[in-house]
């Protein structure tokens, strides 16, 4: 599984790179290369293909395995049993010939996913801004023609990012995204309310084509304007902050970057801790959390995370979660939401001076 997304120039293809194959359970045993410990991949026609996350997870499904038992035996042991329930059962493999990995299982119904059509698409529409791979979805972020300026903040456009998994597992899905003038940072927000699943019913991208030219979400993109406008004119909770520290240790895999960034964040937050005389926010109760305000306001956090996501996303790890931090506050309405307004501005930038370790691992 590649570290981090690839990022593709506008003018590259990799929609031929993909390639489905007809496979049973049984037949998944007899191509597997391992030794007595682990499996090294699984050998089709005359190439081997190292096994992704989307492999073993997808094919637990497929088998009804608990995905936890790979952990718990060894990996052909499992394989192996998992084959006896289901040896015939017939699936659909994709592979990437370009990284030799084996990606996701599904079924093998219906039409495989069209990504050489899809990609096409994407870069033949003018509103195309970036595209990128990563962990068997392709990714692009797309212009909308709507834009509004959210008072004590900034002037902000409206994006989609389109999400694609190349192996079909999963639908496709638009999200809408927040594009921050005053500092070009890019926030999706990842939440139902946001986001708009896609059927694609044809082999060719012209379904897709539909799809994506008629994509509007006019209540999404009124909801998304009037949270804006009201996280840039409400105080920030400690229950917020810290749900915003929590996925900040949760994405960022360095230690020395993680306690730099919590530093930050609390300077921003204005030392809440100090504020409410403990040494620790999480010294503070549960219920009392959502109730007590920081210094700064829920459009300085959201503006933090994009920041981060955006500018610093090589600190990031390849599963982070982060954009869900918008969508979630986002959608659920903010703790002080009535209670404490804010009329300080927001800062163009939050982490331009920070001096974060260049190693990662």
């Amino acid at each position: 599984m590649m570290k981090n997304n690839q990022k593709i120039d506008l003018d590259s293809r990799i929609g031929n790179r993909f390639e489905p194959v007809s496979i049973t359970p049984r037949q998944i045993v007899e191509v597997l290369e391992c030794d007595e410990t682990k499996i090294k991949g699984l050998s089709i026609g005359q190439t081997t293909y190292k096994l992704s996350n989307r492999f073993y997870k997808t094919l637990a499904a497929e088998l009804d395995v608990p995905y936890g038992v790979f952990g718990l035996f060894t990996p052909l042991e499992v394989m192996t049993r998992a084959a006896e329930k289901k040896p015939d059962l017939q699936l659909r493999l994709t592979v990437d010939t370009a990284q030799r990995e084996a990606l996701g299982f599904t079924q093998n119904k219906g039409l495989p996913m069209p990504v050489k059509y899809i990609e096409n698409v994407l870069h033949e529409d003018r509103r195309l801004r970036e595209v990128e791979y990563g962990g068997g979805v392709l990714s692009a972020m797309l212009d909308l023609d709507e834009a509004w300026e959210v008072s004590n903040d900034s002037a902000y456009h409206v994006r989609v990012r389109c999400r694609v998994p190349v192996d079909g597992v999963g639908m496709p899905d638009m999200s809408l995204a927040t594009w921050r003038q005053v500092c070009a940072n890019g926030a999706v927000a990842e939440a139902p309310l946001f986001r708009t699943r896609m059927e694609i019913k044809d082999n060719s991208g012209e379904h897709f084509r539909r799809l994506l030219a008629s994509f509007s979400n006019p209540s999404g993109v009124e909801m998304l304007q009037e949270r804006m406008c009201v996280a840039a004119g409400t105080k920030a909770s400690v229950g917020e902050v810290m749900l915003l520290e929590g996925l900040i240790r949760r994405s960022v895999a360095n230690a020395r970057n993680q306690m730099l960034l919590r530093e930050r964040l609390n300077e921003i937050a204005e030392n809440p801790c100090v504020r409410y005389g403990v040494t620790d926010l999480a010294n503070i109760g549960l219920k009392k959390r959502p109730l007590l305000p920081v210094g700064c306001c829920v459009a300085d956090l959201l503006n933090f995370a994009s920041e981060l996501a955006t500018h610093h996303a090589e600190l990031l790890k390849p599963d982070s979660t982060l954009h869900t931090f918008a969508g979630t506050v986002l959608a659920k309405g903010f703790d002080l939401e009535d209670l404490y307004p804010n009329a300080r501005q927001t800062s163009a930038f939050y982490l331009n001076d920070v001096d974060f370790s260049q190693m990662v691992a």
